[in-house]
């Protein structure tokens, strides 16, 4: 089951349990956070709200675009690359809104297209079309989330509480990999809680971005802290915002967002597998962009956020013909997403 999860999901990394702590933070490149920046008094302020009333209808367009590329230098060089972008088209309806100003939200994946290459070879992908059975099992990430809905909580301030109802989505994916009857309830949980934390939760917080509770004005800053692993580092990520600007063309108050990332790291740099040596450089991670959040829709509008990764590691050891081994590989990831609100649309 685990490898199931792993192959649906695309994740790939390495694991190790006894870490040794390096805390280093890489070169700061969010240019756009002004690192003097003095929070303005709160009486002069203003809340960020998220407008939701029962019957509000919001249609939204994803566009994510991410490439990941790998140059193994030895004797001679080998580079494998793959480009993929992916445009989601998601309708959501606010299906109650409590007392607590707590919303319920059905997300409905109406479409998803996919064009890309993989060393030079085309993929492409369209849901409005029906594929054969190999074909589905190629694009089961997306198949199986097709036309389908899901539900979350969200509370006033973005912050989204519980993402669920999500049965349908796990029915589709098991039986595209034709898997409907060989898993137990207790694995099914298992994809279940990866899928939803893994895919369907960072969906939904492209669109509804997490903002602070207290009162800001023009300059305020603020962090969100993540977490993740790339090789044998467990990484910090540090995503900063700061409130840049108020435009008020249009009859419209939109705020606008800078956003910049930095990273901590705790990992060992040596490891050993199969009779080959590895040591692992600092990863060197950036980040930035730009996000809009229209007060009066009460819902971000725009946004446009990119991420970026290299990481550079030493190989050496022995072949299968005694001979002594030795190269340099570079990896890197890079994504971009762009959110834009299509339709807006109160009962």
């Amino acid at each position: 089951m685990k490898n199931l999860i792993a192959f649906l999901l695309f994740i790939s990394l390495l694991a190790c349990s006894d870490k040794k702590e390096i805390k280093t933070t890489s070169e700061d490149t969010s240019t756009k956070i002004s690192s003097k920046l003095i929070a303005p008094p709160k009486v002069d302020g203003f809340y960020i709200n998220y407008n939701f009333n029962k019957g509000d209808i919001y249609k939204y367009k994803i566009n994510t675009l991410s490439s990941t590329s790998q140059e193994l230098v030895s004797d001679s060089v080998v580079t494998t690359k793959t480009e993929l972008n992916v445009e989601y088209r998601v309708k959501l309806v606010v299906v109650n809104v409590d007392t607590n100003r707590i919303a319920k939200i059905d997300l409905l994946i109406e479409s998803i297209i996919v064009n890309g290459l993989f060393n030079g070879q085309e993929i492409s992908y369209d849901s409005k079309y029906i594929y054969s059975t190999q074909e589905r099992m190629m694009f089961a990430q997306y198949e199986a989330i097709k036309k389908k809905k899901f539900r979350i909580d969200i509370n006033s301030t973005g912050e989204i509480l519980k993402v669920y109802n999500i049965d349908s989505i796990i029915a589709e994916l098991l039986s595209i990999q034709q898997l409907t009857n060989s898993v137990s309830a207790q694995q099914k949980r298992e994809l279940r809680n990866e899928f939803s934390t893994s895919s369907l939760r960072p969906l939904s917080e492209q669109i509804f971005r997490k903002f602070p509770s207290e009162k800001v004005a023009v300059n305020y800053s603020w962090s969100e802290k993540y977490y993740s692993e790339f090789a044998l580092f467990k990484i910090e990520n540090i995503a900063n915002f700061q409130l840049s600007d108020v435009d008020t063309s249009n009859n419209d108050s939109v705020l606008v967002f800078n956003a910049g990332l930095s990273i901590n790291f705790i990992g060992e740099r040596n490891a050993s597998e199969q009779g080959m040596d590895f040591y692992f450089y600092d990863p060197v991670v950036s980040g930035g962009g730009t996000i809009k959040f229209s007060k009066s829709k009460g819902l971000v509008v725009y946004s446009k956020t990119s991420t970026s990764m290299e990481m550079e590691t030493d190989i050496s050891g022995i072949d299968q013909n005694s001979l002594p081994i030795k190269a340099k590989r570079t990896d890197n990831t890079s994504n971009t997403n762009i959110v834009e609100l299509l339709k807006y649309r109160q009962k």
